[in-house]
């Protein structure tokens, strides 16, 4: 018996129930297939009922887990958070017995901040349980094992440096378990692993590589006991899986062996993700994970997280193999998160969540295939057709014990509160609701096996950094550091312009998890800090908790900052024959979570521009007045012909610096380079969306950066002169407009008129010096100084100096008819890659 610590019977709760739904998909939110073309043994896959959760209070249910035992008894677990102000979760806990699902007591006694929870049928076939918990600034490993009187006190694992976060569990031994979990220091991941036997848990070891990271763990012990952990890990800009043998009684890697190396792409990142593992009941090692051969739209950039494919390999004989049809079982244009299945026969499914494409559905699906001993893996069907673009939701599947399958998946509830007197009681979000759904299998036989596999081939393309394009990957730039004034400035690069998979504008799951934007930010483009910019009408409160805890997850001061960000979007009226009052897209950068935390709204939503409070930009800034939230607004794509900003309205508090180039484009004024970035992108009729009108016309003082939007970090970069890389840091760099933007090169430059950085505003009663270094990431071209936006003069950059150039100038000629007068900095490099600095401002003495 596993001897857990037995703690006392949890307080009485309100019990919620399931109800079947009368009307298949009558929600319009979660539509359900009923007539699927599946076909095997001549018995069609059928649903035979939707339960949904009545009485749950409007407060969100999330990644539901569904673990069986070996007498097919099936529990559920997901994560409910309170409604706000609480800030609180708790994990649910249901039984399905006696043809009916039940609540029982939840898995945690008390509330608290938990993520990331996951569970297993252990030993005894007992439920196990692990999850992640943030207690002030450290991250916990908790795992509990239900009894008789519910699920016990939980076993704490911890680690002294660093964090730690997503647990996994495994056992096939009655008398063992296995448990994973990543950890996080100095911006490297690493897995670490125990084992539970002989009624203790034994030492945490680590699995590591030197200056790689590893991640997403899987695992699935063999019939000798030994375990194959698989893994994720970086190899220079890629990302590969790797599997490790560990003999079970020494804890010991005995094998380790590459699985996928590189991809399909000779000048792109490739991208190997999310591994699963199972045996099947011959004893068959099989593998799968996510690859990104299939991303199509590379004028974007990678979209490195979207249009996945995934991959089915078999280990046996001490070889990587792969069925004679081929590897690439899912290209449903959009799988994620393969996740393998037995039934209580041993058969062996897999699923995975299939995010939506640009063309046909943009909605996700579920999609089912299943290991046949005859004739192989079957095609992927799917089995659940939602009308959802949201979170990306890994399938939680189990099976009864008539052998029939369930699927918990999360249903949106939209909340629409109009036409009410008092403008706070406006809502207009969503929230989530548990929904199962019951389906009748094809009966599989049980001849053995008469499959044929041919070897696989494990690595494809790896391309260097030199090989790759402007489009992927960027290497990690550090040391640069200059002193002015006795202040010293280190120069970090970053994007303050991402998304994850809670935009719906873009397809279905393909802008990304939160973890997944963080790690390639980190990986492949070797940022020093990210905000990420989900856009607030579609950020529910709950997921902004999410959102801001993983923030102070990743957030490592010295090493790597992520800060809390959103993005505040009124898009100007097409009706109109001008642009909108206070129209634009703003990226909102908070200094700290406790700022962050003021933005929501209620407890459905944080504010957005369809918030009568903040449905101007005006009313926006005059909101963080009233909250005091400490913050920067920045504009962005301001001269696009859907989402112009008025210049007319600014605040310099809120907006010292503006993305003057992102994947669309550059706004710096009309036929300005690479003012089209990609084909699709159209600028707006508007001259006075351009940033110079801005500048010139209306007088506004901002600095230069750069970023990328949907699935495009890598395109445009935003470079920062910090005084300590750091939240604070990050605001005070830009709040001084102590920054520069790249198209994507790393490029570094500084530009300084009578000694003073680009960004500031300079007293000259003379002819100002300036003075400028540019160092390429690739050669250089040309060298522009441009004044009032207008280029004044330009350098050729002499072919044997082609990675720096240096000048001072002291000829240049001040505009007197101009009562604003600026400068900056625009260098090129012969890959057309180019890097713009901040103004800087003269003001006659």
């Amino acid at each position: 018996m596993l001897n857990f610590k037995r703690t006392e019977v949890y307080a009485t709760m309100k019990r919620r129930k399931f109800i079947r739904s009368a009307a298949i998909g009558s929600t319009g939110f979660l539509l359900p297939w009923t007539s699927l073309s599946a076909k095997l043994n001549n018995k069609n896959i059928n649903l035979l009922q939707k339960l949904v959760l009545k009485d749950f209070d409007q407060e969100n249910e999330e990644y539901p887990a569904i673990v069986q035992n070996d007498s097919g008894n099936l529990w559920m677990f997901s994560l409910k958070r309170h409604n706000y102000p609480k800030d609180t979760e708790i994990i649910s806990a249901f039984q399905y017995k006696q043809g009916k699902w039940n609540e029982l007591d939840s898995v945690t006694k008390q509330a608290g901040h938990y993520e990331a929870h996951t569970a297993i049928c252990g030993p005894e076939g007992k439920p196990i349980v692990a999850w992640s918990e943030k207690k002030g600034d450290d991250w916990l490993i908790q795992v509990s094992v239900m009894e008789n009187t519910g699920f016990e006190k939980p076993v704490t694992f911890y680690t002294e440096k660093g964090r730690i976060i997503n647990p996994t569990l495994h056992s096939r031994n009655k008398n063992r378990i296995w448990i994973a979990w990543e950890k996080l220091h100095q911006s490297k991941l690493s897995i670490q692993l125990c084992k539970f036997e002989n009624d203790q848990w034994g030492e945490v070891i680590s699995i590591e590589k030197e200056n790689q990271s590893c991640f997403s763990p899987a695992m699935a012990e063999d019939k000798e006991g030994n375990l194959n952990l698989i893994y994720g890990c970086n190899q220079g800009l890629h990302q590969n899986i790797e599997m490790s043998i560990i003999e079970a009684e020494s804890m010991r890697v005995v094998k380790e062996i590459p699985i996928a190396i590189g991809g399909g792409f000779r000048n792109r990142i490739n991208i190997n993700a999310h591994p699963a593992i199972a045996f099947d009941r011959n004893n068959r090692l099989w593998i799968s994970y996510e690859n990104n051969r299939d991303a199509h739209r590379m004028e974007d950039g990678d979209n490195y997280t979207g249009d996945r494919c995934c991959a089915i390999l078999s280990y046996h004989g001490g070889e990587i193999l792969e069925p004679e049809s081929g590897k690439w079982l899912f290209r449903g244009k959009n799988d994620h998160k393969p996740t393998f299945i037995h039934n209580n026969k041993g058969d062996l499914f897999l699923a995975t969540h299939c995010g939506g494409d640009f063309v046909g559905n943009p909605f996700w699906k579920y999609r089912l295939s299943w290991l046949n001993e005859e004739l192989g893996w079957t095609q992927p069907e799917t089995i659940l057709q939602t009308e959802q673009k949201s979170v990306l939701i890994p399938p939680a599947i189990g099976f009864d014990l008539n052998n029939n399958l369930w699927l918990a998946s999360c249903l949106e509830q939209r909340v629409n509160k109009r036409g009410v007197q008092n403008h706070s009681e406006i809502v207009n979000a969503c929230y989530t609701q548990l929904a199962i759904h019951q389906y009748e299998v094809p009966k599989l036989t049980k001849q053995e096996s008469k499959l044929n596999f041919k070897k696989s081939i494990i690595e494809e393309y790896l391309s260097s950094q030199d090989e790759i394009s402007v489009l992927s990957g960027h290497p990690k730039i550090s040391g640069e550091s200059m002193t002015i004034d006795g202040e010293t400035y280190s120069l970090v690069f970053g994007n303050l312009h991402e998304h994850t998979e809670n935009s719906p504008c873009w397809p279905a799951g393909t802008d990304g998890t939160i973890h997944e934007d963080y790690r390639f930010g980190m990986f492949s483009e070797g940022y020093d800090f990210v905000g990420l910019t989900d856009h607030g009408g579609s950020m529910t409160e709950p997921y902004w908790r999410k959102n801001l805890r993983l923030a102070d997850f990743y957030n490592e001061p010295g090493h790597f900052v992520a800060i809390p960000a959103m993005e505040w979007t009124l898009t100007s009226d097409k009706d109109l024959n001008d642009i909108q009052h206070g129209a634009g897209h703003y990226n909102v950068i908070f200094k700290t979570v406790d700022d962050a935390e003021k933005f929501i709204r209620n407890q459905y939503e944080i504010y957005a521009a369809s918030s009568p409070e903040t449905n101007d930009a005006e009313k926006l800034w005059k909101l963080l007045d009233k909250k005091q939230i400490e913050c920067l607004t920045i504009p962005h794509h301001p001269a696009d012909e859907v989402h112009p900003v008025d210049w007319n309205v600014y605040n310099e508090k809120y907006v010292p610096v503006v993305e003057l180039f992102q994947c669309r484009g550059n706004a710096e004024y009309p036929g300005c380079p690479r003012e089209f970035n990609l084909i699709r992108h159209k600028t707006t009729d508007f001259r006075r969306a351009y940033i110079d009108y801005a500048l010139n016309e209306k007088k506004h003082k901002m600095g230069f950066m750069a970023s990328g939007d949907h699935n495009n970090m890598g395109v445009g970069v935003a470079a920062l002169w910090v005084k300590k890389l750091s939240r604070d840091g990050i605001i005070e760099a830009m709040q001084s407009k102590r920054c520069y933007g790249t198209t994507g090169d790393k490029i570094i430059m500084d530009f300084r008129i009578n000694g003073q950085p680009n960004g500031t505003t300079v007293i000259s009663k003379r002819t100002p010096q300036l003075n400028i270094k540019v160092k390429g990431q690739s050669a250089l071209d040309t060298v522009e100084i441009l004044q009032n936006s207008k280029v004044v003069r330009s350098y050729t950059v002499n072919p044997n100096e082609s990675l720096v150039f240096q000048r001072s100038i002291r000829d240049l000629d001040i505009d007197s008819s101009s009562e604003n007068t600026y400068f900056y900095i625009r260098a090129t490099q012969k890959n057309k890659e180019i890097a713009w600095s901040s103004p800087i401002w003269i003001e006659k003495g």
